[in-house]
């Protein structure tokens, strides 16, 4: 029997790196060799808060590049072949349930987890993506949350000239910044508590950025924008301390997107006349399997060298949950092929 390390939330508020065995691989299925993982918000706060309507056990992990070393007949057929390099969606989806049905795969009601803090991966066939032959799998790791980003940006597409705010400058944060600078946007701002990450977003092209520990967010953000508020507010930090902000903050036909996953018993309180008054939007963000095409073209056009602030082995899975929680770095990468 082969096995492999896998980490796994085996209790709330409890992770361990275990010694799995590697699943037979059927004919519709892959078993992918993990290179880079990459940890997400959404990780951790499913083991301390339980979002997604998540419960333990499982497995983790679900942003993640690779290669294919073994493939059953379907996956064959589909014109796969072992060596080739590919990435993934978190989820698998059954082609057959009514939400697959009606083209909205991503709430298959029979979807499987990936697993992806591991060294392989054995999924269905339609889980996978090709990437390019040249390509560094490191970089490509990130594709699954900026196929999250690109789905925001097709929900709220800013107009040249626009001014947008991203509030909230993590992993997710800096991805969505990227694509922000990309977009045409104007007096491109971000608000974040974190002195490293407020540097950050300078140096990828942020026009200001706002201390709101130390200065008054909605005051600065009117003056930054001559007293009209922002046109977009990209809410990416899932602090109920900083839920209401981009109302404030948010220009009359304005559109308040909220991307973040929020702890599932938070309430927001909302003023609907204010909004009402604003002709305010509000917006919210999940994912898509079929924009993910269009995420892998993204990454060369990305500042990865910047979002990609850590790598820590598999062997330090656990490990890398505490230092997520330091908020010093932006994305942090689990190298899978160091067990």
């Amino acid at each position: 029997m082969a096995t492999m390390k896998q980490l796994w939330w085996v209790d709330w508020d409890q992770i361990e790196l275990r010694e799995v065995e590697i699943p037979q691989v059927k004919p519709n299925e892959v078993k992918v060799k993990v290179a880079y993982a990459a940890l997400c918000a959404t990780d951790v706060h499913q083991v301390t808060m339980g979002v997604m309507n998540s419960k333990p056990p499982a497995p983790l992990g679900h942003e993640a590049s690779g290669t294919i070393v073994e493939l059953g007949e379907q996956a064959a057929a589909a014109g796969y072949k072992v060596g080739d390099k590919v990435t993934m969606f978190p989820v698998s989806h059954c082609g057959e349930c009514e939400w697959c049905k009606k083209g909205m795969t991503q709430y298959c009601i029979n979807s499987k987890p990936t697993g992806a803090f591991a060294e392989y991966v054995v999924t269905d066939v339609k889980t996978i993506y090709k990437l390019p032959d040249n390509v560094e799998l490191r970089d490509y790791a990130i594709v699954e949350p900026t196929n999250c980003c690109l789905r925001a940006m097709d929900l709220a597409p800013i107009r040249h000239g626009a001014t947008v705010c991203v509030a909230g400058v993590g992993g997710i944060g800096s991805i969505m910044l990227n694509q922000v600078l990309l977009s045409g946007a104007a007096r491109i701002t971000v608000i974040d508590p974190v002195p490293e990450k407020r540097e950050l977003a300078l140096s990828m092209g942020a026009q200001y950025a706002i201390d709101p520990f130390n200065e008054d967010a909605v005051a600065r953000a009117m003056e930054i924008t001559d007293g009209l508020g922002f046109d977009y507010v990209f809410e990416m930090s899932g602090s109920p301390k900083a839920a209401e902000t981009p109302l404030k903050i948010l220009a009359r036909c304005g559109t308040a997107v909220y991307f973040a996953v929020f702890p599932p018993k938070f309430e927001m309180p909302l003023n609907l006349h204010e909004l009402y008054m604003k002709e305010g939007r509000i917006q919210t963000v999940f994912t898509t399997t079929t924009i993910m095409n269009r995420s892998i073209n993204m990454i060369e056009r990305m500042q990865t060298d910047k979002i990609i602030g850590k790598i820590m082995p598999l062997s330090e899975a656990v490990e890398s949950f505490e230092v997520f929680k330091t908020s010093k770095y932006p994305k942090i990468l689990l190298d899978c092929s160091k067990p």
